[in-house]
Formats: C-alpha cells, structure tokens, sequence
C-alpha cells in the first residue's frame, strides 16, 4: 500500500483527537480566508481527488473523496440516495384481484420490486405531450407489464392452465421470465452448433455492455431455464393447493420498438437474467393464491427519484465516514504488539522483525482504512499512551452499495452530474441577481 500523506491541519482548520470518551475537535490556525471565487476555485482544484479504494462485488464501490468539507460530502451522498433516476412501476392499474392481498399492497409490493433497466435510455414523463398539449406515455417514457395468474385446483391443473395462457401470451408479444430464459438457451445452442462441439472451448455470448452480467445472475438464469423449477406452484401436505406467483410471472409488454432496442437475446443494457426488459430479480415473491383465485393487472413503469419515493433510490446504502490517521508515538514490542494486532485492531497494524534492544517483533501501521475506531487498545494503559488516533476532517471514505439497476460507479458519476448542475442553477441566480441589483 502506498504511504499516505500527512493530513495538513492548516486547509482543515483542525483534526478530530479520538480518546477514551469520544471525539474531540482540536482546532489549527486555518488557511486565509480565500480572496474572490478565482482563488477558491484555484484550491478547490489543487485539493479535490476522487481515488477508488475497492470494488468488492459488482454492486459495490468504496473510494476515498479528498480535498472537500462534509458540505460538499454529504451533498454528493444525498443526491446519490435521493436525486439520481431511476425506473420504477409507478401506476397500477388492477382489473381483478380475488387474492388474499389487498389491492393497494399488491401495489405497493409491485412497486418495491427492481427493473434491470438503464433509465438513461428513457425521458422523464411529461416531455412527450398529446395534440392538447397533455404529457402522453409512449414507448420512451414507458414500460408496461402485465400480470396475469389464475389458481388451478391442483399441480397439474394449474400446469395445464399456464401452458394455455402462455400460448395466447406469446400470440399477444407478451415476455415473460420463462420465454427469456428459452431465448437465451436457443441463442447459446445456436453458438454451439456454429463452434462445434467441444467442451474445453470456452463459449462467450455476452455483449459489450456497462452493466454485464455477474455469477449470481447467470446462476439465476440457468435455474429459472431447469426443468426442476419450470413450474411455480408448491404443494404443502394436508392443505389446500398454493400458488406462489413470482416476478418471472410478470409479463414484459414492449411497447413501439422497445423489442428491438432491448432484444431478448441481448445481456447488454437493460438486461436481466435474460434479456429485454426484467425485474432485477426473478425469483422475488409477489403473492400466493389458493385454488380459483385470479390477479389480472398492468402496471406502468415511469422514470422517477428517491426524493418521491423510496423505491427509486438506486442504492440500497450510501455512506461515508472519514479517514482514519494513526500515529505511534512510542514503540510496541513483542507480546504487546502482537496482542495489539491481532486482538484490538486487526488489520491495521502488522508485526515487523527487529533487533532493536534485543526485542523480536516490532508494531507498524500497515492499512488504516481497516480501522473502525473501536478503541479497544485503550484498556490497556500502555498501548493508550503508545498510540494517537484522530480522524481527518477533509478526507472521506465513501461505501456504496447499488440495488442493481445502475453501476455503483455510473451512480456516483450521474450524482456529479447533479451536483454540477445545482452549482450552475445557483450560479445563475446569483448573477440574476446582481444584474437586478446593478
């Protein structure tokens, strides 16, 4: 790991001293204030930094943000959780539900449920508008699904009964999770046959794309795509059948060229575990139905932001804390260090060989990042008057974790992108605002 840099207290004003009772802002004699905007800006640039620190999964970013105040930190962190779009079902539109679930939280459950979509291919609703000047759905606005399920008296009749209805869904262009799943199995025989048949030879049918597809969600695909799992009902001994509707269940109507923008053989943009336009997840449960029960809804998808409701916020957590600046005042030795290293703070301290007054090992800081400030060296009163902790106010450490939709890295630039566009409206303000003075 490269050595970090000595925090400078002067562009800070100050650092946090942690101790045994919590934190404690000690002060430092700060920069002049800045001139004019030029010179500010002319900080700015020479201090802001934006390192990415890991990528521990597909849906998950940690990087270090360097050079800004907790304003600027926790601008970037709301507007992420609040204010980057995404698409969501936003109108339900119920013709029959005899379910046990009511309609409005069958609705709700719909709306809380992920699409695998790029809302950047979408306009907002409104920027279409019929002949009278109304906003108006269309196929770049839109995306409609539909369920349709009915409970047969038991397996097999219920069996026989979505055979049927997925006759009449495909004769209708209707997609659902069991037609993308046979697209993609056609698509990779098809390659198969081209290539021939050999096992060693590694076969890759995925697209170039910014969001491809990770394990999890090819595992997902060839389950739904095994015959153990084509049908969804579950018997339960000694009680009446259950139907268990699933996502996979939900009925893709593309609308306009929708179809040949997000092909079903495509693992591209706008893909799920299959293709075209998906729930993120095939296997989220939606309701269960006894024998003779029906829901038969639409369910209209629009673009939108977590400031109007949860479900459009891309990330499940957005979070930072700041950098944590370790400093050994006083050497540790032997038994000490190693109980320091591998009890009270493991791994952000290492033990190094030395033969300095005959000791063998001797304590180093190696990964601070690795501290939680947990403090837990300072029972013991040698290491508490051996070690300096403090955390350094102008460098944050941000942990974004997305519901899959969007690229934990496309998010953080989309919130830039916001963030950048408030600065300019309040710009213009400003500006207005002087010539109206002047």
């Amino acid at each position: 790991m490269a050595p970090i840099p000595e925090p400078d207290l002067s562009a800070t004003g100050g650092t946090y001293d942690v101790n045994e009772a919590g934190i404690e802002f000690r002060h430092a004699p700060p920069l002049p204030t800045p001139k004019d905007g030029t010179e500010f800006l002319s900080r700015l640039q020479n201090n802001l930094s934006l390192k990415v620190i890991d990528r521990p999964s597909k849906n998950e970013l940690v990087f270090e943000l360097l050079g800004v105040d907790v304003s600027f930190a926790n601008a970037l962190r709301r507007i992420m959780i609040a204010e980057v779009p995404t698409m969501a079902l936003e109108y339900v539109y119920m013709w029959n539900n005899s379910g046990l679930i009511h309609d409005e939280v069958l609705s709700h459950r719909m709306g809380l449920i992920p699409l695998n979509v790029d809302p950047r291919l979408f306009d907002e609703y409104g920027f279409d508008v019929d002949e009278d000047g109304n906003p108006a759905a269309t196929d770049r606005n839109t995306i409609v699904f539909r369920l349709n399920v009915t409970c047969g008296r038991n397996a097999k009749d219920d069996d026989k009964i979505r055979k049927k209805m997925e006759v009449k869904w495909k004769g209708e262009g209707l997609v659902s999770g069991y037609d993308v799943a046979e697209a993609q199995k056609e698509k990779k025989e098809k390659k198969k046959s081209k290539r021939g048949d050999n096992d060693d030879e590694e076969i890759d049918d995925e697209e170039p794309s910014i969001m491809n597809l990770s394990i999890a969600d090819r595992a997902a695909a060839d389950a739904i795509s095994s015959s153990n799992v084509q049908g969804t009902p579950i018997d339960s001994p000694h009680r009446p059948f259950t139907k268990h509707i699933y996502t996979r269940d939900l009925l893709w109507a593309p609308q306009g060229d929708q179809l040949s923008r997000f092909p079903l053989h495509s693992s591209g943009v706008g893909s799920g575990v299959g293709g075209g336009i998906r729930p993120l997840h095939e296997d989220i449960l939606i309701a269960k139905l006894r024998p003779g029960q029906v829901i038969e809804l639409e369910a209209h998808a629009r673009k939108g932001t977590g400031k109007d409701h949860a479900k459009f916020s891309p990330v499940a957590t957005a979070s930072y804390r700041l950098m944590p600046h370790i400093v050994i005042v006083k050497p540790i030795y032997d038994e000490l260090a190693e109980e320091l290293v591998n009890w009270f703070e493991p791994g952000v301290f290492k033990c190094e060989p030395t033969d300095e007054d005959g000791h063998r090992v001797k304590a180093v800081v190696t990964n601070p990042y690795a501290c939680t400030m947990s403090r837990n060296f300072m029972r013991n009163p040698v290491l508490k008057e051996s070690i300096k902790m403090s955390r350094v106010p102008n460098h944050f450490i941000f942990s974004i974790e997305s519901v899959g939709m969007i690229e934990p890295a496309v998010i953080v630039a989309e919130a830039l992108k916001v963030l950048k566009e408030k600065c300019e409206r309040v710009s213009g303000l400003a500006d207005d605002a002087s010539v109206m003075a002047g």
